[in-house]
């Protein structure tokens, strides 16, 4: 199971290897559809380690960006690297997820987004 933790304002934070190899590929799929199930409607912080981000990572970040848009659910990705940034926001299509240098910024865009409309910021 991939480490994961939920935030004190209810965040999902999941972490995912930046150098994914194509064989692990499917159990992180399977082990993040795991943790969406289990914490429905949570919004996602999808973290990466590392800064280069491999191909099977940009897939995973792709096929959790799709699973997460589809069901409404609001994304932020993290990693660190500007290369790793550049990657996923050109690998992931349209619309693409926020991609943040820290998960920070990732998890404060994800609450934003959650925000009921007038509340104060």
């Amino acid at each position: 199971m991939l480490p994961s933790k939920v935030t004190d304002s209810g965040v999902l934070i999941i972490r995912l290897r930046a150098d994914l190899d194509i064989g692990s590929r499917a159990t992180a799929a399977w082990d993040i559809d795991d943790l969406l199930a289990a914490h429905r409607s949570a919004p996602v912080v999808l973290e990466l380690s590392g800064d280069a981000v491999s191909p099977a990572a940009v897939s995973t970040v792709v096929r959790t960006h799709r699973t997460c848009f589809g069901a409404g659910v609001p994304l932020a990705v993290v990693a660190p690297g500007a290369e790793g940034r550049r990657a996923l926001e050109a690998g992931v299509g349209v619309p693409a997820p926020d991609v943040h240098a820290t998960a920070a910024r990732a998890v404060a865009a994800v609450e934003a987004l959650c925000a009921p409309v007038g509340a104060a910021a």
